[in-house]
């Protein structure tokens, strides 16, 4: 799958992402998913909370630090509300 602004695979990785992580075939799921944990360990190591965290995963740790949080882009706070409430299910 690639989403419209370029992510890929399964973790949704966009492409600089992914090459900064050593994912050099964002298609490979296993190589993907590792990647994907990878950079939200280093999320949740950057911000300290999981809500943060997840909004940096989807918009960037850039657009939380110039938001001061959850950046209130069209996407990022309901992907933020999506996860946790899923999260919040198991």
């Amino acid at each position: 799958a690639v989403s419209n602004a370029g992510a890929a695979g399964l973790g949704q990785l966009m492409p600089s992402t992914a090459r900064e992580l050593g994912v050099f075939n964002s298609f490979d799921p296993r190589t993907n998913l590792t990647g994907a944990a990878r950079y939200l360990k280093q999320m949740l190591d950057k911000f300290g909370v999981v809500h943060l965290a997840i909004a940096a995963y989807n918009a960037g740790p850039r657009a939380v630090e110039r938001a001061g949080g959850i950046p209130l882009n069209g996407e990022t706070p309901g992907y933020v509300q999506s996860v946790l409430q899923f999260w919040g299910a198991r």
